[in-house]
């Protein structure tokens, strides 16, 4: 293939993405669905990963759902997101995507539903890097929540630095783990 054939190649894909992701991010082209808005949010993807989308579970108008254990359920094994070293963005996993579609169910059904998402990091660098760092990752996952159709105000934030770590910081994993952002549902 000639360097000019590859060239206008290149050109003509960079506008078919650049139109794609124009209509899912940027046009409303019509009022979508909430459903189909879920479906067409967009997550940062690392390469050769695929993006987990939430899915809210949908209700079986037979059965009743008892909500309240839903709730008991998220909190006493909230959704978590971790972060690299000194990284404030993230990806969702497939298990991430069905932990948060689990929340947008329980918010779909209880208006009065507010969440509460914390950022935490491990012992590396200085405090006030970690207290940033920490209030970055809260903030990020924040902005993937209402990327996915939950409203901000019903999302507060709040950050622990170094300050509450779940694994031993003197290791390689444990410090991994406590790199992180968890939702509970207030």
């Amino acid at each position: 293939m000639s360097k000019k054939f590859l060239y206008l190649a290149s050109i003509l894909l960079t506008i078919i993405v650049g139109t794609v992701l124009y209509f899912i991010f940027v046009c409303d082209c019509g009022g979508k669905s909430t459903e189909m808005e879920a479906a067409d949010a967009g997550i940062s993807v690392a390469p050769a990963e695929q993006a987990a989308q939430p899915v809210a579970p949908e209700p079986d108008p037979a059965e009743s759902v008892d909500w309240q254990a839903v709730r008991d359920k998220i909190n006493d094994n909230p959704p978590t997101l971790q972060f690299e070293v000194y990284k404030t963005e993230s990806t969702l996993s497939h298990d991430d995507g069905a932990a948060f579609g689990e929340i947008i169910g329980y918010l779909d059904n209880n208006p009065d539903g507010s969440l509460l998402v914390t950022g935490h990091t491990d012992i590396s660098g200085s405090r006030s890097l970690n207290m940033k760092l920490s209030e970055g990752r809260a903030e990020f996952l924040k902005g993937l929540l209402v990327q996915h159709g939950i409203e901000a105000d019903k999302i507060s934030t709040t950050f622990k630095g170094p300050d509450e770590p779940i694994a031993d910081n003197r290791t390689p994993e444990g410090r991994s783990k406590n790199r992180r952002a968890v939702v509970n549902i207030k």
